[in-house]
């Protein structure tokens, strides 16, 4: 029986990410239109013992350039989360088009499962030997979604936080021991009736 489900965790203040993307887009390419001009210029007009300094003045131009494009990177990031029969994969995907492989985790190497509510889930974020791996770009998680945890022996130990609905752990505990789910688990449908 193969299984697909996938799912999205848009950040909920996507529009004001994306303007913010464009705008450090738009400076960096400016940083870097300025610095090709002030090469271009420096062969022209800079006298050969000036060139040291004007060597710095065009490295300025392309490092304001480099860390600007890393910068943007953190904004307009959404995650991807695909259940392909056993297997979850875990994608980053900034500003629409670009996706980066988070992490291949096989329902094999999950430790435990569970909400992030829960006391289980400080327990392990205290840990000194776990790594967090933090899945979405939101604080408050969007309508009928809830924060999951996913603690597994991916590369070391790492706990992985997913904003995601109660249908991809449903498909998860078909393929994982009974005992990976937290036993104090309570059902969100539940939860939100309390």
């Amino acid at each position: 029986m193969d299984i697909f489900y996938e799912e999205s965790s848009i950040a909920s203040e996507s529009v004001r990410e994306a303007r913010k993307y464009k705008i450090l887009q738009i400076v960096s390419v400016i940083f870097l239109t300025l610095g090709i001009i002030a090469i271009i210029l420096g062969f022209y007009f800079v006298p050969l013992e000036g060139w040291i300094l004007w060597a710095f003045v065009c490295a300025w131009f392309f490092l304001a350039y480099f860390l600007l494009r890393r910068w943007k990177m953190r904004f307009n990031v959404s995650y991807d989360y695909a259940f392909v029969s056993g297997e979850l994969r875990i994608s980053r995907v900034i500003n629409i088009n670009k996706r980066k492989l988070v992490a291949r985790i096989d329902c094999e190497e999950m430790i435990q499962i569970g909400d992030v509510d829960n006391p289980s889930y400080e327990r392990f974020r205290s840990d000194p030997a776990t790594k967090s791996v933090i899945c979405t770009s939101n604080n408050v998680a969007a309508e009928g979604k809830f924060f999951m945890y996913i603690l597994a022996n991916h590369d070391g130990k790492k706990l992985f936080v997913l904003e995601c609905r109660e249908t991809l752990l449903l498909n998860l505990l078909k393929f994982v021991k009974r005992t990976v789910l937290e036993s104090d688990y309570v059902m969100q449908e539940k939860k939100q009736a309390r």
